[in-house]
């Protein structure tokens, strides 16, 4: 369980290395970006997706994903989820016995997957038996900073999910067990959507009320979707769910929420994403989740107004304006 092989250069999965580097021991992780590579090999640092945070010594940047997976023991996944279906694809003739662990959130937009689903369509029903996903309240940054943390890891293999958490938890970061898979990827996914709605409620001008209604109103949303899609009520109140909503509402760090702000400013999504170096994974995610909810004829008006003002140019002023007249009803 000591040969660790990070999948991703981003931020989180680059924070998630730092800090195995710091607490477990030798770490390799597999960039794609020629710029990182150099960047994490020459000044031990990941200068664009991490900047001014020393790295662990312990870290050693690859760039051979096929090899070095290969000879892993856990596969720590960090790459978004528009691309992890690629990874998937090469990682498929060298997976065996290595555990994945999950740290991606999101849904496939063209297929409406979550990962371990999009995992499974790739690499066979059996790797289920080798998933874990780890979600909750956790900013790359702050976790690079050694902020204290908590985290919710989520199998259904009782053995390996007690060997991850002892493993892989510290005085830093503080790992709880759960089993609801559905819901955890739901609740990780939705948050993202969520946050954007925050954003542009940020930008919008408006304060703690309209945000603390939307926080509300949205846990009600997730979990309707969360449990029509096998997870379980609780599940919605805990790390994955209500604290990553919060984290990334409240959040000014999370990529959604300041995606948000630019919408509200009067930017197009094509425009904001030409100047955001890093991935916003609720634009794919509200794409998915809207397709979802229309296939399912589940009631999601949130995700339904930011879906509209992400693609049909709605005005944000009036999406919200949309919310407040609906029909008044018992909470």
């Amino acid at each position: 369980m000591n040969n660790i092989l990070v999948v991703g250069g981003g931020s989180w999965g680059t924070a998630f290395a730092d800090y195995l580097g710091r607490n477990i021991g030798p770490v390799r992780i597999w960039v794609r970006e020629a710029d990182v590579l150099l960047s994490m090999r020459e000044q031990n640092e990941n200068t664009r997706f991490l900047p001014g945070i020393p790295l662990s010594a312990n870290i050693q940047a690859v760039d051979d994903l096929e090899n070095e997976a290969a000879r892993a023991d856990i596969l720590i996944h960090a790459v978004p989820s528009k691309f992890s279906r690629a990874v998937f694809e090469r990682l498929r003739p060298v997976l065996d016995r290595q555990v994945i662990v999950n740290l991606s959130k999101g849904f496939e937009a063209s297929s409406l997957m979550t990962l371990s689903q999009m995992a499974r369509d790739v690499l066979g029903d059996q790797v289920i038996s080798q998933w874990v996903t780890i979600s909750g309240p956790s900013f790359a940054r702050e976790l690079a900073l050694h902020h204290p943390t908590a985290v919710v890891a989520v199998s259904y293999i009782d053995t390996l999910l007690e060997k991850i958490q002892q493993e892989f938890s510290s005085p830093q970061l503080r790992i709880y067990r759960n089993t609801d898979l559905p819901g955890i990827e739901v609740a990780a996914a939705m948050k993202n959507v969520m946050a954007i709605a925050s954003g542009i409620i940020n930008g919008s001008g408006y304060g703690y009320n309209t945000t603390a209604s939307l926080i509300t109103r949205a846990t009600v949303e997730i979990s309707r979707l969360g449990r029509r899609l096998g997870g379980r009520k609780e599940t919605f109140w805990g790390l994955a769910g209500i604290g990553d909503l919060m984290l990334t509402c409240f959040g000014p760090l999370s990529r959604n929420f300041q995606l948000g702000v630019k919408v509200a400013s009067g930017l197009s999504l094509e425009e904001i994403e030409k100047e955001m170096d890093m991935i916003a994974e609720g634009v794919e995610t509200t794409r998915a989740a809207y397709n979802l909810a229309q296939r399912l004829g589940i009631e999601m008006p949130i995700t339904e107004k930011v879906y509209e003002v992400l693609f049909a140019k709605k005005h944000p002023g009036k999406a919200l304006q949309e919310l407040m007249q609906r029909r008044l009803k018992p909470e």
